[in-house]
């Protein structure tokens, strides 16, 4: 059998694993919540996860229902605000156009994953102050370090729900989550890309092995958890709401300044709920953020000296949003079409740069939850494409970088109580990108992957 025959058979019975049972979703969801409430895993997810309304106003509450059974003084002595989640799998990627010695090549290998441990610490540790840590890790590289760690202080003034603020590292308010997605293969690539600068490549003349390809100070990723401070404020239900959020630009060596690499994100959200018609919800938004990396730095021995840098420079991402719930919200198909702009600044470019370098992008996605079997099975998808419009280089080529990515997907939760949740996932993804392979050609990385998500 050829090398395309075999790919054609593993694709094809990937997409019918797809169509016919499932693998594991990140598991954000938290068991020990429904234990305190005795609440299952679908009051607060639409498919866990993700947050339905109910669970999106739990968690602007500070982790509170505020039916008198939020305080821990008075909570059932069993109860522990600790839960596990980890997540086996089998992945198997491929990706084309591939430079090696020996030329041109695609490359394709599998096996099962090296799993890591999520632990997750949250609760309330006295009215109206909340908490989050998340320990992960203790896979076989031995490394452990903390995702989030913040306390949340709801309604500081007026006892209103208008001013609530958070303070340590944590996920700002995306979107979509970059944390409570479904999709496991594949990242959000509006939130990850930045602009490059092309350099002659493998198979192309002139070019020269070991030579420097190009980089970019900033390093600026909206899907990552940031230190900082964010104020919150929302309405009773959590159908208007805001977040202004004030954090230091992730991986940046740091400025000289009391708040280092100082960078700003907002986000403004309007739902709408309809009691007649196929549409049951929905909402739109705005969206922006600015992440400054320093461009200048004092140095020891040739080295950058952390926290000396200078000449701040703007990574920016601003964009809207729409999301629309069709049928019933215990049991939607719901869509959410997310655009934005981006621009990293001439300066980020380590002096390579002709001008600054912009793009757009955007993505669909889809979640459809069936109204049958208990809410067990949920179908997913996501289409997303970047394009380039100002290259750093004016001599590049002017889709140099641009991407599409698919994702599609299916999960069963075998079973979901107010103690655990165990379910089954199978997802496909492909990645297109151009003139990033071998001799300017385009690169295509497919990923299929099975497996199960338990989280207790």
């Amino acid at each position: 059998m050829t090398k395309i025959g075999l790919l054609r058979v593993v694709l094809q019975v990937a997409v019918f694993a797809v169509v016919m049972f499932a693998f594991a979703a990140p598991a954000s969801a938290i068991p020990a919540f429904a234990r305190k409430y005795s609440l299952r895993c679908t009051a607060c997810h639409e498919q866990w996860p993700v947050l339905n309304d109910f669970g999106r106003n739990f968690r602007d509450n500070g982790y509170q229902l505020r039916l008198g059974r939020d305080d821990t003084v008075t909570a059932d002595p069993g109860y522990w605000p600790v839960a596990v989640r980890v997540t086996p799998t089998y992945v198997y990627t491929r990706a084309t156009n591939q430079a090696t010695d020996q030329g041109n090549a695609t490359i394709g290998s599998g096996g099962v994953a090296d799993a890591s441990i999520d632990l997750l610490m949250a609760g309330v540790l006295t009215p109206n102050i909340s908490f989050l840590v998340v320990p992960t890790g203790f896979a076989s590289d031995g490394n452990v370090h903390l995702e989030s760690y913040w306390a949340y202080f709801s309604r500081l003034i007026n006892n209103s729900d208008w001013f609530n603020v958070r303070f340590g590292q944590f996920e700002i308010d995306l979107p979509a989550s970059a944390h409570r997605n479904l999709e496991l293969t594949d990242r959000y690539l509006l939130y990850s890309y930045h602009p490059s600068v092309r350099h002659t490549l493998p198979g192309e003349a002139g070019f020269v092995p070991g030579a420097p390809q190009g980089g970019n100070y900033s390093a600026y990723d909206m899907g990552e958890n940031q230190r900082g401070l964010e104020i919150v404020g929302h309405d009773a239900a959590s159908l208007t709401r805001y977040t202004l959020t004030v954090f230091s630009a992730h991986d940046s060596i740091g400025s000289a300044n009391a708040f280092s690499a100082p960078s700003f994100y907002g986000h403004f959200q309007k739902y709408f709920r309809f009691k007649d018609g196929p549409v049951s919800q929905a909402e739109i938004g705005a969206w922006g953020a600015i992440a400054n990396y320093p461009t200048s730095f004092r140095t020891a021995q040739g080295q950058p000296i952390p926290g000396s840098g200078g000449n701040l420079q703007a990574s920016s991402r601003y964009g809207m949003e729409a999301n629309v719930w069709f049928g019933p919200l215990v049991a939607p198909l719901h869509l959410d079409l997310v655009y934005g702009h981006g621009m990293d600044k001439k300066n980020l470019f380590m002096g390579e740069a002709d001008r600054d370098g912009t793009f757009s992008g955007g993505f669909l996605e889809a979640i459809w939850v069936p109204a049958v079997d208990l809410l067990q099975w949920s179908v997913f998808g996501r289409y997303e494409m970047i394009r380039n419009q100002n290259q750093p280089l004016i001599s590049a080529p002017s889709n140099y970088g641009d991407q599409n990515q698919w994702t599609v997907g299916v999960i069963y939760t075998i079973a979901y109580s107010i103690r655990d949740a165990v379910a089954l996932h199978a997802e496909v993804s492909s990645n297109k990108a151009k003139g990033v392979g071998y001799a300017g050609l385009y690169q295509r990385t497919d990923n299929i992957m099975f497996g199960v998500d338990f989280v207790y």
